[in-house]
């Protein structure tokens, strides 16, 4: 083993014929450098200081030599694979995105060329295909080698940092280049990107009550409760999916009624049990929406998640495809938010409840920074697209940020009788049927509440009907009407214990009885007509 490179000085006369302290090294390869001028603050009588600057300096000029001689030989996507193998290193988690861009849209023809020879015709090839792509996109919409105008900025950002970094990483062994070949190159066309949707008032309570729609006469299930509960923090707190997920009860001051936003979970783990910074590495506070705090402290005391998370979110792969079910379910079909294949607008996605949140903020007329601010925004640009939007939906929207609706809360306040959905109460539970439930994308592990509304609200009921103030029910699913037509229905006598149940504060009974009520009232009709086909028999 040879001794440790320390590099050799002498004083010699600098560009402007100066004398100076200079150096050489010996590379990796064994040649000798040129005359390299150092610290110029370095004493022409301090030969020890000249020596330990040389030395200091020996380290970085060999790997770089040894860098520049492997550029010469390695190959682009060799090359790629380093820094990406370097970056993962460093921890960071958007590592498997960007290897799945380089390949598709990146390497693709310059793959097994040399990194040295790598040039601006290359460049400028890679921006061709993207425009390509966006103008296919815009005219078809998403598909197979199409490209948003976002995601292609997203490609073009890869590899102009990439190239960067070939030319003045930190690391001396990512160095190959002498220059960047992008330099000057214009990215590619950033195109019309697509409109998002967000939700007006009137559907955003639709949304959250979860009663199912069934004016159509199909029989469905309501919204169950934990996701009603994740579209309102959603909404209302204007958190990042990933943030929202990441939130415990440690999370939340309701002393000072405050929700800190310091993480966010770390989609690279298993079950995405681990977490990480926010996105733009900040920690943020904003205040809880008054509307909001009732659900903040059911969940800060029963948290829903697991290893005391806050939210029992869905998987993200079906969050999208759920939010659009549920809307559907209730009743909420608007054209917009469930277009498909239309270049200029896509259907609601999960991310578009935090848009709604930031959009309603708006339009209640929230001061930008206060906007800026709860959304994590690093730009004020992006912040000032929902003010603008807002301006414009400020009328369709109604009232912003509307008052939750009671269905939301599991334990309603004590006096007040909430419209709740009619298969989904959280006090309910104990006869949930643990099942699995097949999602739009895989199998999502669930509990769903039975029809016949649980032990609870059926020994509810029982103590409802045998109180004196209620005169008993007949079990039958659907009215009788006599002949003369002149019996009442039984809904006058539902109504009765309706109003028993609730001077009882008997919820689940309260659910049960005006289930009953809509059934009745329903079939009110058709039996109706059958007695006047009986008649004329």
């Amino acid at each position: 083993m040879g001794r440790k490179a320390t590099g050799t000085v002498r004083i010699l006369k600098n560009e402007d014929g100066e004398p100076q302290w200079h150096a050489k090294w010996t590379r990796a390869d064994g040649t000798r450098t040129e005359w390299t001028a150092i610290d110029p603050s370095i004493p022409l009588d301090d030969e020890a200081a000249a020596k330990a600057c040389a030395a200091r300096m020996a380290p970085k000029v060999r790997a770089k030599s040894a860098a520049d001689a492997k550029g010469k030989a390695e190959t682009v996507g060799e090359w790629f694979g380093r820094l990406h193998a370097a970056k993962e290193a460093r921890g960071l988690s958007s590592v498997k995105d960007m290897r799945g861009r380089a390949t598709k849209w990146i390497l693709p023809g310059i793959e097994h060329k040399r990194m040295a020879d790598l040039s601006r015709e290359d460049v400028e090839a890679i921006v061709g295909r993207l425009d390509l792509a966006v103008a296919s996109f815009q005219k078809h919409g998403p598909g197979e080698g199409r490209l948003s105008p976002s995601t292609a900025q997203n490609v073009w950002g890869d590899l102009t940092h990439a190239l960067d970094e070939a030319v003045r990483a930190k690391d001396p062994a990512l160095r190959v280049l002498a220059a960047n070949p992008s330099r000057d190159v214009r990215g590619p066309d950033a195109g019309d990107e697509r409109v998002g949707q967000i939700l007006y008032s009137d559907e955003l309570v639709k949304l959250l009550r979860g009663v199912a729609d069934e004016t159509d006469g199909k029989r469905r299930l309501d919204v169950p409760l934990y996701r009603r509960q994740v579209y309102a923090m959603a909404v209302y707190t204007e958190a990042r999916a990933s943030e929202l997920e990441a939130l415990t009860a440690a999370d939340i001051d309701l002393a000072h009624g405050t929700i800190s936003v310091v993480k966010q979970t770390d989609r690279a783990s298993k079950g995405r049990k681990d977490t990480k910074a926010t996105k733009t590495k900040r920690v943020r506070t904003v205040d809880v929406e008054p509307h909001l705090r009732p659900l903040l402290e059911h969940l800060v005391e029963h948290p829903q998640g697991k290893r005391g998370r806050l939210l029992r979110m869905p998987p993200p792969e079906d969050r999208a495809e759920l939010l659009r079910k549920d809307l559907r379910t209730v009743g909420v079909v608007r054209e917009a938010l469930h277009v498909e294949g239309d270049p200029l607008r896509r259907s609601i996605v999960f991310h578009d409840l935090r848009d709604t949140g930031l959009t309603h903020m708006a339009v209640r007329g929230d001061h930008p920074t206060a906007i800026q601010w709860r959304a994590g925004h690093s730009d004020y640009k992006m912040t000032s697209s929902y003010i603008d939007r807002g301006r414009v939906e400020a009328k369709r929207i109604g009232d912003p940020l509307p008052p939750l609706p009671l269905e939301v809360l599991p334990d309603p306040p004590k006096g007040i009788a909430p419209k709740s959905t009619r298969y989904d109460s959280e006090s309910t539970k104990q006869a949930k049927t643990s099942t699995t439930v097949a999602t739009p994308t895989g199998i999502e592990g669930a509990t769903e509440d039975e029809p016949s509304a649980g032990k609870e609200a059926v020994s509810a009921l029982r103590l409802v009907n045998e109180s004196p103030q209620a005169p008993t029910v007949r079990d039958e699913s659907r009215p009788s009407v006599t002949d003369a037509g002149t019996e009442p229905l039984n809904v006058n006598v539902l109504r009765r214990k309706l109003d028993a149940a609730i001077v009882a504060e008997a919820w689940d009974a309260v659910r049960v009885i005006r289930d009953r009520i809509v059934e009745t009232e329903r079939s009110a009709m058709g039996n109706v007509f059958e007695l006047v086909a009986r008649r004329h028999e």
